[in-house]
């Protein structure tokens, strides 16, 4: 298991590796966008996207 200090550093290699601008981004905002799967890719965190609440 990563610690969240190494998986943030790892995600934003890749990032710039592959041209994306991560330095604008903040650790949560990354950690909430980025994954490092288990073969050690980069991958998107699905977005759920948010219901409403209903107030009666």
């Amino acid at each position: 298991m990563q610690t969240t200090e190494k998986k943030i550093r790892i995600i934003r290699d890749k990032l710039s590796r592959i041209g994306i601008g991560e330095k604008g981004l903040d650790d949560e905002a990354i950690l909430l966008s980025y994954s490092i799967n288990s073969c050690g890719n980069l991958c998107s965190v699905p977005k759920i996207p948010s219901i409403p609440s209903v107030s009666h």
